[in-house]
């Protein structure tokens, strides 16, 4: 989902090339959000890691909220992206286009997730191995293996257990239903932009409000919080932190700005995730109820991204880096991999039903090298599946007009011909039909000119005495495309 081209400015107004829609940080910070929750799911086995490294328990234990990050993250790019496409006013065809990128981007690495995990509830009885020893899972039988294959098998459902056959695609179905309504939200929050920037950002944090308050008072765990209420909160979060990024990314004070809300935010999540460790240390010493508190801290992922957005400065320079980079290319497929590898991995090691749930030294060392495995799983994936399967994909759409600007989700897909060149200053703009950016305006040439050179020196004075232009400065015309209509 990293998007990678500059827009334009409102229809009618003169193109103004905006800040790269290539958001570097935002694209590591997704390996660093699903790393999270692959440490979290294998927080048991890696006991003896994080007995060495106790400063990192309360960090690792509150993995389960770096779901609620991929759903703001999700829809501040979602937003960042298509916004002003299908914001602008109701249109089928533009919908039904960014549905099917969308569709494109996400559902063959499903299929190939949820193929695998079925492969693997067949394959382990008939090898005495019991597949359910680390969680159970969904009935194999047609009506399960159509909702899980349309991305549809949470609607409907109360709890996240037992619902996919690969147990995180429960957050793949909640944040598909978010993409079906997106059209929808966009044209109900793109007026908004013209609010104070400060105001969206507040709108954004106090979107997560259902989320926090519910958490802070008695707690919560990632199997009772309520997941329409999760995607919901997080996704119309994501969107108006765009909207409060998009006020404030020409201003000159932008850095600054970014720098102070990244660091901030991560500076109190670790404080929110320590006082919850410690609230619940003293719920368990008085014998009480214990809860979980970390899902407080997903207040600040808008103001988190929002700053991550607007700076190339202290964290967001880390996460920027080349590895994080491609491991944030990479993440999708980690999310989803992880957990079959996790199945498999465990059922092999805890065979024996009674040695269930014990961290044995063989556990202990297999643990890292099970996360390891996942990680191989998912670059085989992103390279032999998500990468092939969306270029193939989107060449499907119909082609667009000649000169009209492409979807950053679907740069990189299309032939490099197709694209066409790029306007010089000074050809006259038109809108494109699928982004809000200006395109350039189609000029009919005869044919007797096809072959006129790109660049011919302009007129001397007495041809053309009312141009004004410097002595030997070329006038540069932009090449007939082959591909356009004469």
């Amino acid at each position: 989902m990293s998007e990678d081209r500059e827009t334009g400015q409102a229809a009618g107004t003169e193109l103004r090339p905006r800040r790269s829609r290539n958001i570097r940080a935002l694209t590591g910070l997704r390996i660093v959000a699903a790393l999270w929750v692959v440490l979290f799911h294998f927080e048991w086995q890696l006991q003896s890691v994080l007995s060495a490294l106790p400063f990192l328990h309360p960090v690792v234990h509150a993995g389960w909220v770096g779901v609620e990050l991929f759903f703001v993250l999700s829809g501040f790019v979602i937003a960042h992206s298509y916004l002003d496409e299908c914001g602008r006013r109701w249109s089928t065809t533009v919908a039904a286009r960014f549905l099917f990128n969308r569709f494109a981007r996400v559902w063959p690495v499903w299929l190939v997730a949820t193929l695998l995990a079925c492969a693997w509830l067949v394959l382990a009885p008939r090898v005495g191995l019991n597949p359910d020893v680390v969680s159970g899972h969904p009935p194999l039988d047609l009506v399960h293996l159509i909702r899980q294959l349309t991305m549809t098998q949470m609607w409907g459902q109360a709890s996240l257990a037992n619902t996919s056959y690969d147990a995180p695609g429960w957050s793949i179905s909640a944040e598909w239903l978010a993409y079906l309504t997106f059209p929808v939200l966009a044209l109900a929050l793109r007026p908004l932009r013209r609010l104070h920037p400060l105001v969206n950002l507040v709108l954004a944090m106090s979107a997560m409000l259902p989320l926090v308050l519910p958490a802070f008072v008695h707690g919560t765990t990632d199997l009772e919080a309520n997941w329409m209420l999760r995607i919901t909160c997080s996704f119309v979060a994501g969107i108006l932190t765009s909207l409060a990024v998009r006020g404030v990314e020409d201003a000159r004070w932008r850095e600054q700005c970014g720098l102070f809300l990244s660091g901030s935010s991560i500076m109190l999540a670790l404080v929110v995730f320590y006082w919850a460790e410690w609230r619940s240390g003293l719920e368990a010493a008085a014998g009480q109820p214990v809860g979980m508190y970390c899902l407080v801290a997903v207040g600040l992922w808008p103001p988190l991204i929002a700053g991550l957005a607007l700076t190339d400065r202290g964290p967001a320079r880390l996460l920027s880096s080349s590895p994080l980079v491609y491991g944030g290319q990479v993440s999708y497929c980690l999310y989803l991999a992880h957990w079959v590898v996790r199945d498999a991995g465990m059922a092999l090691l805890w065979h024996d039903p009674n040695a269930v749930w014990i961290v044995t030294p063989l556990v202990g060392l297999a643990a890292p090298l099970l996360v390891f495995a996942s990680f191989l799983l998912a670059v085989a994936l992103h390279h032999g599946v998500e990468k092939p399967a969306h270029r193939r994909l989107v060449a499907l759409l119909p082609a667009r007009r000649a000169g009209a600007t492409e979807s950053s989700a679907e740069r990189g897909t299309r032939p490099e011909h197709a694209t066409g060149p790029a306007a010089p200053v000074g050809v006259p703009q038109q809108r494109g039909p699928w982004t809000g950016a200006a395109a350039p305006a189609r000029v009919r040439q005869p044919a007797a000119h096809a072959a006129r050179p790109a660049v011919m020196p302009l007129p001397t004075a007495p041809m053309m005495p009312a141009l004004q232009v410097s002595a030997g400065r070329p006038l540069t015309v932009p090449a007939p495309s082959p591909h356009r209509a004469a």
